[in-house]
């Protein structure tokens, strides 16, 4: 039995196959010519692949100093690799059917980051199931902050599913230069098929233009890494910076 056939998998919910990483250097050089291309200054992790009809899904962690996203890339017969989806989480929690990817799809790649992680001894964070299919806990470390004060939670580890909720939530929308202490600045993840993948990141404005968030480098401890300078210089650019500010919930 070869290497491939050994790691495969036929998973209940549909009609393909998933399977664990080879050496990233086994991956069809224009699938890792278009990862490479599309992150050149992020570390890139190899996480397994989904086959589906004709086609190939291929998963990637990326870490970039402070943030750590997933990047998911399809190719098909023609061998013209794309970027189908990237982001700090590829599920949707709040409302699970606003995936662009086939459920079967997303169900594997739950599978596979939820094996990366018990095989990297990723701890994740008490809480949803859904926790040990992340890669970064973002929103967590928000919601570990603002649920005491405001009663509200995101429950999500999306930059741009965190987005959506903070424009439907109560919550007054603030310059971000500006934003007082106790904002949530976020700057979605942006992508595009072929590539660069601009990774986004969520965070909590402290004391003195301080910005906290979930930090890759250490695991996603929660610690102070960016100023609001130094996040507008990152992200405004690339990826859209946009700050909130929740009402706090009323007293009893």
């Amino acid at each position: 039995m070869n290497t491939v056939m050994k790691h495969c998998l036929l998973v209940a919910v549909g009609l393909f196959l998933f399977h664990d990483p080879g050496r990233s250097q086994d991956l069809p050089p224009s699938v890792r010519h278009l990862i490479e291309q599309a992150n050149p200054n992020a570390r890139i992790e190899y996480c397994g692949a989904i086959s589906m009809k004709a086609l190939e899904y291929y998963l990637f962690a990326v870490t970039q100093e402070q943030v750590a996203g997933v990047v998911l890339v399809r190719n098909g017969r023609e061998n013209r690799p794309t970027i189908v989806d990237a982001d700090t989480s590829l599920f949707c929690h709040r409302n699970p059917n606003a995936s662009s990817l086939p459920k079967p799809v997303t169900a594997a790649v739950g599978k596979l980051l939820e094996r990366r992680n018990a095989k990297s001894q990723v701890q994740s964070a008490p809480g949803p199931i859904w926790h040990l299919q992340e890669v970064s806990s973002i929103g967590d470390g928000i919601d570990r902050i603002i649920s005491p004060v405001s009663g509200f939670k995101l429950d999500s580890e999306s930059t741009r599913e965190i987005m959506g909720i903070l424009r439907r939530a109560n919550a007054l929308s603030v310059e971000p230069a500006n934003a007082p202490p106790g904002s949530i600045i976020v700057s979605p993840t942006q992508f595009s098929p072929s590539g660069p993948v601009s990774m986004g990141h969520a965070g909590i404005v402290g004391s003195e233009g301080s910005i906290y968030s979930a930090d890759a480098r250490y695991g996603g401890a929660w610690v102070s890494n960016f100023t609001l300078a130094s996040w507008l210089k990152r992200f405004s650019v690339s990826n859209g910076t946009y700050a909130f500010l929740l009402r706090t919930r009323p007293r009893s």
